[in-house]
């Protein structure tokens, strides 16, 4: 900024002696150059502004300017590092997500597990009681099979022993009885058949 004030300087205090060299080598007026003798107090007086100017308010105008650069070299860092803390809360957020839809995953599946192990546990249980439910009737029908297999035994016995009584006219006793009736059995082809 200096060098281009003292630039500014040096050519406007070239001005005037460039203004003057004519072709004639005369010193002549002219509507945009005043004659010598009026161009040197005009000079003086730019010098003396000048360098005034350049004492007093050329450095403030030069710290100002500084300092605003400084201002916004500081914004701009801010800013960076404001997008840099930005982008960080992002990808942590991101990562965050992520974990979050693994874990929500992780648990819908271990629901899923335990769902299904426990419907295969209802049907086994079920098949458990089924099968307990089919065993027990098929004991109550054997049960009642044989019941009733002794049921028509005893009373084909009787029926026996009384129709023989009649026939043979006599009493039978309890042993010929028996005899008679396992006899009759096996002719009939025992209990199983």
């Amino acid at each position: 900024m200096k060098k281009v004030f003292f630039t500014v300087l040096g050519l406007s205090a070239l001005a005037p002696s460039l203004a003057f060299a004519s072709e004639g080598g005369g010193i002549t007026s002219t509507p945009i150059w005043p004659v010598m003798w009026e161009v040197i107090p005009m000079v003086v007086t730019l010098v003396i502004l000048l360098a005034l100017m350049g004492k007093f308010v050329w450095p403030v105008v030069l710290k100002a300017l500084d300092e605003r650069a400084e201002k916004i070299e500081g914004s701009l860092k801010k800013a960076e590092e404001a997008k840099i803390e930005a982008e960080d809360i992002l990808n942590d957020s991101q990562a965050k997500l992520t974990e979050a839809r693994k874990e929500s995953a992780s648990i819908i599946e271990a629901g899923k597990a335990a769902g299904e192990t426990a419907r295969e546990d209802v049907i086994k249980k079920a098949d458990a009681e089924a099968a307990d439910i089919v065993a027990r009737g098929q004991a109550s029908v054997e049960a009642e099979k044989k019941a009733a297999f002794e049921q028509v035994k005893g009373d084909s016995a009787k029926l026996g022993v009384a129709i023989a009584e009649k026939i043979l006219g006599e009493k039978i006793t309890p042993e010929v009885d028996a005899a008679l009736i396992d006899a009759a059995i096996a002719d009939m082809g025992g209990f199983n058949d």
